[in-house]
């Protein structure tokens, strides 16, 4: 009811200039959601995998614990972002856990919802997803029995990683990092003067003095929500609370910022995955609380580098098409980069933009450097 009632312009005055979401692209949106979107068989979708609860504490922590029938599969802990939810791993749990011909390494699959996220609790007052990865931790380890696991993440995922990283070596065996580590990408200027980059900069390409420059880009021109969730969450959380369509266009803008090339090949991005993700936000009513993470970690992202406090294996999977770029000599000097890579397929949501690269990152990683 609430889909059709709501009324959008006939006309944007802001035209389409780049200045956010498209007044074509949400009533277009609107239509499918009303006529075409199934939202049974999304749920049967969701449901193919094995989803739990348990109480941790006060916490209470929703999850998809999916296991390998190798007896030697890896445990590996998949953490989502925002605006993610468990449902953006949904095509690449199963070859994760049955690789088939494909690879010969496997997976036992656990995917949780973060704190304030989907069916998991709220976050209450002073929780950070510091706190957040030591909830994890004792969900692998005192819940579900893993002496050891493995641990990937991007968005606030790579945040909760990075607690995982630091925090927990006695467990954690090795940590991918999807399109973001928890820090900005490095400017140019930074490199010019940082002592340690001093046999690097005369050899670096134009293409990639271009691509670290592009990191100034998102700071200025796609930020604003970060400020406002980051500042003011009760504010655009209340506004947009009862507001199906209103999610849709906020939490919709940053599917599409994310890969221009969404729902072409190899993306498995679609507007239909947009709708359904837009849908668990509404129906579990966590639009308000998912945003007050922003608030409660404002400094998750600095600008200074951060260096890993062991040399837990490290790996990186860079995607053209996320908000922040490091280059492989600059992700050495955080921690002990094993692995990395860089694909001109993908972005910000990179196992729906990307499965086939997603995978091949697990795979080729893990297999050679992870030990339990």
């Amino acid at each position: 009811m609430l889909i059709q009632q709501t009324r959008l312009p006939e006309t944007s005055i802001l035209g389409n200039s780049g200045r956010g979401t498209e007044l074509s692209w949400l009533r277009d949106r609107q239509k499918d959601w009303l006529e075409r979107f199934d939202w049974v068989k999304e749920q049967k979708e969701m449901n193919r995998f094995n989803h739990s609860t348990v109480d941790i504490g006060n916490m209470t922590v929703h999850f998809i614990h999916q296991r390998s029938p190798d007896p030697h599969a890896i445990p590996l802990l998949l953490t989502h972002g925002w605006p993610g939810s468990f449902y953006e791993f949904h095509q690449v749990i199963g070859p994760l856990i049955n690789p088939g011909n494909q690879s010969n390494v496997s997976f036992h699959v656990v995917v949780p919802s973060l704190p304030g996220f989907g069916f998991s609790s709220p976050a209450p007052p002073g929780w950070t997803l510091n706190k957040t990865a030591d909830l994890f931790d004792s969900l692998l380890t005192e819940v579900l029995g893993y002496k050891s696991y493995a641990a990937v993440g991007g968005d606030w995922g790579s945040v909760v990683t990075w607690g995982l990283h630091n925090n927990h070596p006695e467990h954690v065996k090795a940590v991918l990092y999807t399109g973001l580590i928890p820090q900005m990408g490095p400017s140019l200027d930074k490199i010019n003067n940082d002592p340690n980059f001093a046999n690097v900069v005369t050899r670096l390409e134009d293409t990639d003095k271009q691509r670290i420059q592009s990191n100034s880009i998102f700071p200025t021109d796609g930020w604003g929500y970060f400020l406002e969730q980051s500042t003011r969450p009760a504010t655009v959380g209340l506004a947009l609370y009862d507001n199906p369509i209103g999610q849709l266009s906020w939490i919709g803008e940053k599917y599409l910022f994310g890969d221009p090339l969404m729902g072409s090949s190899p993306s498995t991005l679609t507007n239909n995955t947009i709708i359904t993700t837009v849908s668990l936000y509404y129906l579990s009513q966590t639009f308000e609380t998912s945003v007050n993470t922003y608030y409660q970690n404002p400094n998750e992202f600095p600008s200074v580098m951060r260096r890993a406090a062991n040399n837990i294996p490290m790996g990186f999977a860079s995607y053209r098409y996320e908000a922040q770029y490091y280059p492989q000599f600059y992700l050495s000097k955080i921690g002990n980069l094993v692995y990395y890579s860089d694909h001109e397929r993908g972005g910000h949501f990179s196992a729906l933009d990307n499965p086939p690269a997603y995978l091949a990152d697990l795979r080729n990683m893990m297999s050679r450097w992870y030990t339990p």
